[in-house]
């Protein structure tokens, strides 16, 4: 048997070539074999290294999330704004007065924030926020009709984006200091074809009675794993040559 497993194969097809090789090992008691222990303990090493990294790449960065949110936000901004607007065109000069100096916050920190990109947009609204918290203001929308529960509303859209926001940018920092699954897809499949089945041939030859079996079974399952990646290949040769002939 000479059967290796592609190199074409994905992150996840390697990884279950060396699951279910040492899953066949792990019914042999190789331990006094200090050379197969080693090459184990390599391939273990590297696929759950794989596994890992795997899981970084395929983790949500919550982006349908985040712009769903944003989308909140901003209608929440746009009605907090409105109410206002709305406030200083009432007949009590008082209101209006009121209403003017909320005005004049929203106007300092960018009537349009909804528009900026996310970082720039929570900064504005931070600042916003922080001028609107403080008790004068906080009197004046009380007074005001529909401005205080509206920015409360509004205020409520941005905590529940800033939150989501920064679960993004935690998940994009963490795929940032991750190394490339592809790094140990490589590992696992080098180890598989260059030191695990040569060195299984030998001891099948040697020590069938321990060795045979368990050889026939791994590449039984590698040659299942490449089956799986030729068909693809082929599929997708097909399909060029559809989309080609279309064209």
């Amino acid at each position: 048997m000479d059967s290796k497993l592609l190199r074409s194969c994905t992150g996840g097809e390697a990884h279950d070539a060396s699951s279910n090789t040492r899953s066949v090992l792990s019914k042999i008691d190789f331990s006094a074999d200090t050379n197969l222990t080693a090459i184990v303990t390599k391939l273990e090493s590297s696929e759950n290294k794989l596994l890992n990294s795997t899981g970084v790449e395929t983790k949500s960065e919550f982006t349908a999330e985040i712009s769903a949110l944003d989308g909140v936000f901003d209608d929440r901004v746009i009605c907090f704004k409105m109410f206002v607007e709305a406030n200083m065109h009432w007949a009590d000069p008082l209101l209006v007065n009121k209403a003017s100096k909320v005005w004049a916050q929203v106007d300092a920190n960018d009537r349009y924030l909804y528009k900026l990109g996310y970082e720039d947009q929570m900064t504005q609204a931070l600042s916003l926020f922080t001028e609107l918290d403080q008790e004068e203001y906080q009197s004046m929308m009380t007074d005001l009709f529909g401005v205080k529960e509206s920015y409360t509303l509004c205020k409520t859209a941005y905590t529940n984006l800033q939150s989501m926001y920064r679960k993004g940018q935690e998940v994009k920092a963490l795929k940032k200091q991750t190394v490339p699954s592809s790094v140990f897809k490589k590992e696992v499949v080098e180890i598989i074809n260059e030191k695990l089945l040569p060195y299984m041939g030998v001891l099948a030859d040697n020590q069938p009675e321990t060795y045979a079996d368990a050889y026939a079974k791994i590449n039984h399952y590698i040659d299942l794993i490449n089956q799986k990646i030729r068909t693809r290949r082929s599929r997708a040769t097909t399909e060029e040559e559809v989309s080609s002939e279309v064209e």
